[in-house]
């Protein structure tokens, strides 16, 4: 048996496991590349035919990581929450001012977090009772 790594031209493992020798390379398709060893896709990565630890993200990369995941959130809770200002919803216009209200905060928090580098930073507004 041996061990294999598939990976891309930019280094990303796509696949890693073992198979028999004579069956190595057979692990790999059209423009992909395998050695021999073990790797961890989420935390590794190949450069020159080693594999190596992904560098740690820059805040930078964090920061877009965060409002990426925010924006995602944002537009589900929204969509959820659309019926809530048709005019032939449920509710008093007090409580379609709650909804609009809540609905503002969804827009605003990737200005609101525009330097937050962890999602434990957001706070995401809590929608008005039903």
């Amino acid at each position: 048996m041996k061990s294999f790594v598939v990976y891309s031209d930019s280094g990303q493992v796509i696949r890693s496991g073992s198979c028999a020798t004579e069956d190595f390379a057979l692990q790999v398709a059209e423009g992909e590349f395998i050695l021999e060893g073990v790797a961890d896709d989420a935390t590794q990565l190949v450069i020159d035919g080693v594999v190596v630890d992904k560098p740690e993200p820059t805040d930078v990369e964090k920061n877009t990581a965060v409002l990426d995941e925010v924006r995602i959130r944002r537009h589900n809770s929204l969509a959820a929450t659309d019926w809530t200002q048709m005019s032939d919803s449920p509710f008093t216009e007090s409580q379609k001012k709650a909804w609009a209200n809540y609905r503002q905060e969804l827009r605003d928090l990737p200005t609101t977090y525009s330097e937050a580098t962890s999602l434990e930073e957001v706070i995401f507004p809590t929608a008005p009772e039903a």
